[in-house]
């Protein structure tokens, strides 16, 4: 985190942890109608730029570059051969350059791997999460005192006054900001009398809620994107041309049958990366967590790969029973 934005962080009420995470004590907040603004850790952000960028990148990753050949962002992914997914990203072409967002702790594979894959092409990879940082914005209906240029449809976006402004593209109605330093301290600083100012785990668990799944260290290389919904979620493309493990992720679509569903679950206990699913009495694992986070009600509530015939059983993570919740978006059978 560059040294300017963790001292305006911590000068509007912020506590860094040693691991980077923001933290506001906002406990009893209500954040499905609070407006609230997340200035972001956990994610990492690399631009990819040169006069060749465009096709090099539409030949790794899963979705449909030529869809955003103006500025607009879309949510995709990037797979090994075998079709399982090495990261997954908000991708936002900026006209300029690609922004790839992603989770932090694949930043340095994900870069050193993508440029394994340049060769002679005219492609620059860099790394610029610390220059310029990002904000979540969710609740919030009075966009024009932000930003006169404020998108407004899902992908759109816009740059304005040294920020780029995206209407993220999973359709729950929020934002993220980015741009320099100087002008997102000036955004807040505008702003913070309509807005809460919130911890980067509300964001996380905002985006459990919109039934967006992030690929993390933990669960690299492990799940083909149907598995994640990210067809639901319009991440992926079937009429594109060829991309890594693009035989197999076709070959499910058109000849094969999805046998595990990402699944929105809320229990009574903190759970985590990792955690098996099983069913009760029985140690047979029917699902695994994928990203959890706790609620300020005091519930967890979490992302989980479950197989689909065990959806109407009684679902137990360390002798605690989970509840299923129906996700914000249809998933075609």
């Amino acid at each position: 985190m560059h040294e300017s934005w963790q001292a305006f962080l911590e000068q509007e009420g912020a506590t860094i942890q040693d691991n980077g995470v923001i933290d506001f004590n906002h406990s009893d907040i209500d954040i499905s109608e609070t407006p609230l603004a997340t200035p972001l850790s956990g994610f990492a952000m690399l631009a990819v730029g040169g006069n060749d960028r465009h096709v090099f990148l539409h030949g790794q990753f899963i979705n449909d570059l030529n869809l955003i050949e103006e500025p607009a962002a879309q949510i995709s992914a990037w797979c090994n051969p075998k079709g399982q997914l090495i990261t997954n990203f908000l991708i936002i072409n900026t006209g300029i350059a690609y922004l790839l967002i992603f989770k932090e702790d694949l930043k340095d594979f994900v870069q050193k791997r993508l440029g394994m894959f340049v060769m002679r092409s005219d492609v620059t990879i860099n790394d610029i999460s610390d220059s310029s940082p990002l904000v979540g914005l969710a609740n919030y209906n009075e966009l024009d005192t932000l930003n006169k240029n404020f998108p407004t449809n899902t992908g759109e976006v816009n740059a304005d006054d040294g920020l780029i402004v995206i209407c993220h593209p999973d359709g729950s109605g929020r934002y993220l900001i980015t741009g320099s330093i100087d002008a997102l301290k000036n955004n807040i600083s505008n702003s913070k009398n309509r807005v809460t100012i919130t911890k980067s785990h509300i964001w996380n668990l905002l985006d459990i809620l919109a039934g967006l799944p992030w690929i993390t260290s933990l669960t690299q290389e492990q799940y083909l994107p149907q598995m994640l919904n990210l067809d639901a979620l319009n991440g992926l493309s079937y009429q594109k041309g060829c991309y890594p493990g693009q035989e197999v992720i076709a070959r499910l679509h058109y000849r094969g049958e999805v046998k595990k569903r990402l699944c929105l679950i809320k229990a009574e206990q903190q759970l985590s990366i990792g955690d098996r699913l099983t069913l009760e009495q029985s140690d047979n694992v029917v699902g695994n967590i994928l990203n959890a986070e706790m609620h300020p009600n005091g519930s967890c509530y979490a992302l989980a790969v479950i197989a689909l015939d065990k959806l109407n059983d009684k679902l137990i993570i360390e002798n605690q029973e989970v509840t299923i919740i129906e996700l914000p978006y249809t998933i075609e059978s």
